[in-house]
Order: structure tokens, then C-alpha cells, then sequence
């Protein structure tokens, strides 16, 4: 078997449907169809059943799953000790955040660093903070960009900025006026809505008045511009919006509420050059000077 059924029957497991699968891996359905059966004949076994509701693996199925995800794993390993023993700096960087910071941060800080090492090139995925935690918990992708204090490593982490969380309107307001405005509110990590609920009831009696619920921060933000109600957004995104009225959160201390952006990672993963250069050339850039209404 080659390396691409291995990733076909990771992929597979992963999406749980044909059409998604042969989307992901840009093949046509009956080619993957096709495919697949070869695989089964090859291993001598079936591997999974399709319904109605997608695919199911069967016990085999499940264990080649397995096996598969540790090939590719020595694939990927192997790939990169090689990149690692010759003189160029070159290779994919795996790197995973949120989407807000791949929007406003990612397309410069990779422009520059490809600028210097051309020969390099990026895997970006978006995932909220939490999600990125676990990929760079289990070694999925050399770096981690996340917005929350989580519990890591302080020798595996680089505090990259501090922003402030506002109330931000298309009108003029006073905070005590938000209990009795319309709100625009967006779906965000746990941690980071467990911290918005905290501020809110530790300064209001009353619950918010949620006029309009959106998907994310930028969706707000757009609606917030258009006057459909106020939003909590974090400073990064109203800098390019001087129209907009905006009143930075403080808790009852006087303490303004923030948000840490950190890069995290496993020393491990520094034995290998690329990592290591990203590294040094992220710890000695401005990170600020990344974002991109600057």
C-alpha cells in the first residue's frame, strides 16, 4: 500500500462520509469508491460499511485506522529529520490559531519569515485556543497560537501581546447603559466566555439583552458598525473602526479586563531547524508590528 491509502482511510475516519473525503483529498468519488475497494482486497478485510448516515468502521476497520495514523506520523517524522540534516532552512511549518489571530496577525509574521527562508512553506489550521491546546499537546503541529492564559509550560510559552476587551457601539454610550442596550453576541471558546460572563455579573444585577447572536467576532463587529446593537470585542479588531464609540471593561479592582496572546510549543520539537529558527525569529520580532492595519 502507498502513503496516500493510508491518508485516504485517515481521512475517512475523520470526516465520516465519501463525498467530504473525496472533497478533502481532491479526488473524485468513484476514484476514492474505487480505491477503497482496493485497499479492502489488499488488507483482505472490510474495513468500513456505508449508511444512510455516513460510514461505519468495522473492528478492522478501527485498527487499521490505527496503524494508519501511526505510518503517517513516522512519514511526517522521517520527512522532517531529513529537511533537518541538510544545511537550507526549508520545510512545512504546522502551525494552528484562532481566527481572529490568523486574520490579523498570520499573513504578515509568515510573509516576513518566508522573505528570509524561502524555501519554507506553512500548514495553518483554524481552531479555536482550546482545540489548539490538544494539537500542540499531541505534537500535531510545531506551534500553537492562543489567546488564553491555559496551564502550560512557562519554560513552552512566548507572551506575544496584551489586548484590552471593550464595549464598542455605533452611538455614544456609558457602561452602566448596557444592561438596558441591545447586545450583538458570537459564539467564542469557553474560557473566554466564562471570562465575559464573570465581568458582566460582577457589574450588572440584570442579564444582557441578546438582540442578535452571530458566529464570530468579525460578524459582530459588522453588525455593531451597521447599529444593529453594542458588542464586547477585544481592542485588535475596532482600531481600524475610529468611528465607532468604544469603553475599555475594568473590573471592580480597577484591573482593565485583558486578553494574552501566547505562542505556544514542546521543547522537543526545537531539535528540529525550522522550528527553532521560527522560534527565535518570533522572539525577536515585534509581534504588535505583524497586525495588519499597521
Amino acid at each position: 500500500m502507498e502513503e496516500r491509502d493510508w491518508q485516504i482511510i485517515k481521512t475517512l475516519y475523520e470526516q465520516k462520509n465519501i463525498t467530504k473525503t473525496a472533497r478533502v483529498l481532491y479526488m473524485s468519488q468513484p476514484t476514492l469508491t474505487a480505491r477503497i475497494k482496493q485497499i479492502e482486497e489488499s488488507l483482505g478485510t472490510k474495513l468500513l460499511y456505508r449508511g444512510n448516515k455516513g460510514i461505519t468502521f468495522t473492528e478492522t476497520g478501527e485498527y487499521t485506522v490505527k496503524f494508519a495514523e501511526h505510518i503517517l506520523g513516522e512519514m511526517q517524522e522521517l520527512r522532517e529529520t531529513i529537511t533537518n540534516m541538510q544545511e537550507d532552512v526549508a520545510g512545512t511549518l504546522r502551525i494552528a490559531a484562532p481566527s481572529i489571530l490568523a486574520r490579523y496577525f498570520l499573513p504578515k509574521l509568515l510573509g516576513r519569515f518566508q522573505d528570509m527562508y524561502p524555501k519554507t512553506k506553512f500548514d495553518v489550521q483554524i481552531a479555536q485556543s482550546s482545540d489548539v491546546i490538544s494539537l500542540a499537546s499531541s505534537l500535531g503541529i510545531h506551534f500553537g497560537f492562543v489567546r488564553n492564559d491555559f496551564d502550560w509550560r512557562e519554560d513552552e510559552r512566548v507572551l506575544l501581546t496584551t489586548n484590552h476587551v471593550c464595549a464598542v457601539a455605533a452611538q455614544p454610550f456609558k457602561l452602566e447603559d448596557l444592561p438596558h442596550m441591545v447586545r450583538v453576541d458570537y459564539d467564542t471558546d469557553q474560557y473566554y466566555q466564562n471570562l465575559l460572563d464573570g465581568w458582566w455579573h460582577e457589574t450588572f444585577e440584570d442579564s444582557p439583552i441578546i438582540g442578535t447572536r452571530v458566529s464570530n467576532l468579525d460578524l459582530c463587529k459588522e453588525m455593531v458598525f451597521n447599529g444593529l446593537g453594542y458588542g464586547i470585542l477585544p481592542s485588535i479588531l475596532i482600531e481600524e473602526y475610529p468611528q465607532l464609540y468604544s469603553i475599555p471593561l475594568v473590573h471592580k479592582n480597577g484591573s482593565k479586563l485583558e486578553r494574552k496572546t501566547w505562542l505556544i510549543y514542546k521543547k522537543e520539537l526545537l531539535d528540529l531547524r525550522l522550528p527553532k529558527v521560527f522560534l527565535e525569529f518570533v522572539i525577536d520580532s515585534d509581534f504588535d508590528s505583524f497586525q495588519r492595519n499597521h
